[in-house]
């Protein structure tokens, strides 16, 4: 490869990385503030959809035209290489921006203590329409959504046997409320005693939690702390119980429902007491034996 058609060809990739990178921008600009909007950006995949528009986009075509660009070639032969660049990457950039788009955390999903993360295209596993989700839940996503639990201990388990035998309680659509603050009660018997859960606990978490006390100083009496099963890891969720809004994920390993209820003492006596009973059960011999 002589040095001008050297130079030629990183011309012609310049040219096309840098129409290119304007459209990563615009990207990079709907995946950070409306598609993957923080708190959700690292859990929910965020990162993930950036390096499949960087492939797509940044890399693949600007790669492409490197490769094909020839300034000897005849015009028509290199308007027709450069055309079918143009539209390879049309092509795999859309699968790639519908891919990303699809992927987005679309609703934030407070199901018997926990908030789920749904995708995009895991609103039809709920049984509602995109329009029925919107009257529950107006405003960006991810919307936050309530799921009504029964009360009853006898409809609760009824319901968990259902959960185990069809779909999760938190896809059931038909279940789904209205999340707003007439639900702060209801929720809050599930908020994370932070201190009491972190005592005696590795120092990264103690850190971690410092860290988010230090950045909240004026905020932390409305502060509630939840589960949060996201994507790509289980967490702790700080959420505002004034403005209703998610505030940051602490990359802390949230504790069991049981311990959130009880608290680490009384949960771990109601293991070691199921435990026993469990033990007791399997050592009686059954009648006949």
């Amino acid at each position: 490869m002589t040095r001008d058609l050297l130079h030629a060809k990183l011309r012609a990739f310049g040219i096309h990385f840098s129409l290119s990178l304007a459209i990563f921008f615009i990207l990079l600009y709907f995946i950070l503030f409306h598609w993957y909007p923080l708190p959700f950006f690292g859990t929910d995949g965020g990162w993930q959809g950036i390096r499949i528009i960087v492939g797509v986009d940044l890399v693949l075509g600007p790669v492409l035209t490197f490769i094909a660009f020839n300034p000897r070639k005849s015009p028509r032969l290199l308007k027709l290489d450069l055309g079918l660049i143009g539209l390879a990457q049309i092509a795999v950039l859309a699968w790639g921006i519908s891919t990303v788009h699809n992927e987005r955390p679309y609703l934030a999903v407070f199901a018997d203590g926990i908030f789920y993360p749904l995708t995009y295209y895991q609103l039809p596993e709920t049984g509602l329409s995109k329009d029925e989700i919107n009257k529950l839940a107006p405003g960006p996503t991810p919307k936050k959504i309530y799921v009504d639990v029964p009360k009853d201990k006898i409809e609760y388990q009824a319901l968990l046997a259902r959960a185990m035998a069809t779909q999760p309680i938190h896809f059931m659509g038909q279940r789904y409320r209205a999340f707003d603050k007439s639900k702060i009660k209801n929720i809050s018997r599930y908020n994370i005693d932070m201190k009491a859960y972190l005592k005696g606990e590795a120092d990264a978490w103690q850190q971690e939690y410092q860290k988010f006390i230090n950045a909240h100083p004026d905020t932390l009496d409305s502060m509630l702390y939840f589960p949060l099963s996201a994507r790509y890891g289980k967490y702790i969720i700080a959420f505002d119980r004034n403005s209703l809004n998610f505030v940051e994920v602490l990359n802390i390993p949230p504790p069991e429902i049981d311990e959130v209820i009880w608290g680490k003492k009384e949960a771990k006596k109601r293991r070691r007491r199921e435990a026993e009973r469990s033990q007791a059960k399997q050592a009686t011999p059954s009648p006949g034996s």
